[in-house]
This record gives structure tokens, C-alpha cells and sequence, in this order.
């Protein structure tokens, strides 16, 4: 009886152990455009102060969650796109992980940076930490959208003078 209760067991669980071997990673096609995304086409909508094209990439449902826990809406984070500039010198952000929740959902996790003067006024490297939630959708433009967004890490460390 065991040994009908071990293989019928087995026999359940391998086609599970095989599709999540299936889902668990996207193609390298996949991986280049959501670093395209996170590394150009997201910071974009916020330098160009693209409401509109923010608008269509966040899902409606999107959430930004700040490193104190608090959490905005979507329309919180398009209201303050249209309100304020955001034109960091040397932005960059680096693709750390990119981790698979399946074949249509994604955590991209990096490291943002860009040169600032700290709030007294003294040159800085501000730094900070994002994971990215976001789902395969096809019918929208970039063929991803944002379901949330988390930061944290936030610092700036002091610049040697040039």
C-alpha cells in the first residue's frame, strides 16, 4: 500500500516539477526588453514628463510602495509626473535579478543613481533600490506593464570635488 501511495504521489507531482521548470524563466528576448524598460523607457516617461505614455505602461491597479511603507496609487504617481520635473544628471540604473513568477509575471530588481547635491547643498551619488512588478500584457505598447513598484535604500553619498 505504501508503495501505491509513494508512486501515485510521484506520478502527481512530476508534471508539476516539470511546468514549473517550464514557467520559471523567460527567454533572453524577454530579459532584454524589460532591461530596455526599467533602464530607458520607464525613466523616460519621468524626464520627458510623459503622463500620457506613463498612464498606458501602469496597470490601473499599480501601486508605488515608499521605503516608510506607505503606498500611492497609480493616479497619485501620474499627478506627481505631470507636477514636477525630474531631470537627474548621469541617471542610470542597473538591472540586478530578474525573477519569474511564470511566463507572464516578473520581479526586476536594480539599483538606481545619479549625481545631486545633498540637502546642504554639497555634490552627492544618490543611490537607491527598486523591485518592479510587472505582467506580460500584449496588447499594450511595450508588451509589459507595471503592477507596483517598491524603493528603498535611499542615500546619497558625498562626491570628491572635480
Amino acid at each position: 500500500m505504501r508503495r501505491q501511495f509513494a508512486a501515485i504521489s510521484l506520478l502527481c507531482a512530476a508534471p508539476l516539477c516539470i511546468a514549473n521548470g517550464e514557467v520559471n524563466t523567460g527567454t533572453t528576448q524577454d530579459e532584454a526588453r524589460l532591461k530596455e524598460i526599467k533602464t530607458t523607457v520607464w525613466p523616460t516617461f519621468y524626464r520627458s514628463q510623459d503622463v500620457d505614455g506613463l498612464g498606458r505602461f501602469l496597470a490601473s491597479t499599480f501601486v508605488n510602495i515608499a521605503p516608510d511603507g506607505n503606498v500611492s496609487t497609480r493616479e497619485a504617481e501620474l499627478r506627481s509626473v505631470a507636477e514636477n520635473s525630474w531631470n537627474p544628471v548621469n541617471f542610470r540604473y542597473v538591472v540586478k535579478r530578474i525573477d519569474w513568477h511564470g511566463v507572464n509575471l516578473v520581479t526586476v530588481t536594480g539599483h538606481g543613481m545619479s549625481e545631486r547635491t545633498d540637502e546642504q547643498g554639497k555634490p552627492c551619488l544618490h543611490s537607491y533600490t527598486s523591485s518592479n512588478l510587472l505582467r506580460r500584457t500584449q496588447d499594450t505598447e511595450y508588451g509589459w506593464q507595471a503592477l507596483s513598484s517598491h524603493v528603498s535604500g535611499i542615500g546619497c553619498a558625498p562626491l570628491k570635488a572635480k
